[in-house]
């Protein structure tokens, strides 16, 4: 009748089981710490694929893509890996919170829930991070084109019509792999512009092949036929941008904001690991032994007495 009120809480009910789970779950918050120095090394990549888009620097690019898309896969295997160590701890299973404190089985939940925050990294780095370089290569072919379709034009300016063909046909090349990976982006982003500047270009190709051709069947001569081919060279050649400096904006805008996305996920990824590894520092009471008791250390001293003895 002296016992004293406590807690539900008997921790010697679950202290060899604590004890078991403890070294698997420091083994596993070592490993979510390392996890998180390539989720953070993953980040780096792309910033550094942002870098090379702005400075048009394509090998760095590329390299950076490469090395985030290899990372990526390793995270979200390891983030797997580190998932089936943590439901194999001594323990777990249906009887669990008979072998287990709460407090363990709140640090294996918060070590269950840091091997999903990684989930999705691999898929969103493919797919922004190609965003970023098919635009990259966009902007490559488009600016390779106007100088192979000026060259072109200039050839025939000098007379030199069948090597002014044979420049257009590069150009036509060109039009067709721009062509492919417009297809690649058209379902993410707006490509209605990138379209328009793709046929308008082809239309004054044509037109200029056909009127290089007409010169070349008529030996140098003004025939209605040639006449008909400048005519419709000159309309089509009205048609054209001034220049590309405004699609290669749009493009570099293109690449740019998927690459944000990319490493505005990747950041959020890493945050939330780490808030799930602060909460794995919870360290559970391990320290009473079998057989303690609630009670207070008994006194020395003799009871006071609740009244006064009347003298006999």
């Amino acid at each position: 009748m002296a016992h004293q009120p406590g807690t539900a809480a008997r921790a010697e009910l679950t202290l060899s089981g604590d004890r078991a789970a403890e070294p698997r779950l420091a083994a596993v918050q070592a490993e979510l710490v390392d996890l998180t120095k390539d989720v953070r090394r993953l980040g780096e990549l792309g910033r550094g694929a942002l870098g090379a888009l702005v400075a048009v620097d394509p090998t760095t690019l590329d390299a950076a893509v490469a090395d985030g898309q290899t990372l990526s896969g390793q995270i979200e295997d390891r983030s797997g890996q580190i998932r089936e160590q943590i439901l194999l701890i001594p323990g777990s299973g249906p009887a669990e919170e008979l072998a287990w404190s709460p407090e363990t089985r709140a640090r294996r939940d918060a070590a269950l829930q840091a091997t999903t925050t990684t989930a999705g990294l691999e898929s969103l780095w493919l797919r922004l991070a190609f965003g970023a370089v098919t635009a990259n290569r966009l902007t490559t072919l488009l600016v390779e084109h106007d100088k192979v379709a000026g060259g072109a034009a200039d050839l025939g300016h000098k007379a030199k019509y069948a090597a002014g063909l044979k420049e257009l046909t590069k150009a036509d090349k060109i039009i067709a792999d721009s062509r492919a990976l417009r297809d690649a982006l058209k379902n993410t982003v707006d490509v209605s512009t990138l379209t328009q500047w793709l046929d308008r270009n082809a239309e004054y190709d044509t037109a200029l092949r056909k009127l290089f051709q007409a010169v070349i069947d008529s030996s140098g001569k003004v025939t209605a036929e040639v006449r008909n081919a400048a005519i419709a060279e000159r309309k089509a050649h009205d048609l054209l941008p001034a220049n590309t400096s405004g699609l290669v904006i749009i493009l570099a805008e293109i690449g740019r904001g998927g690459l944000n996305q990319a490493v505005i996920g990747i950041e959020e990824a890493r945050g939330q690991l780490q808030a799930a590894i602060g909460r794995l520092t919870i360290e559970p009471d391990v320290s009473a032994e079998p057989g303690a008791s609630d009670e207070p250390a008994a006194s020395d001293e003799p009871a006071a007495s609740s009244g006064s003895s009347a003298a006999p």
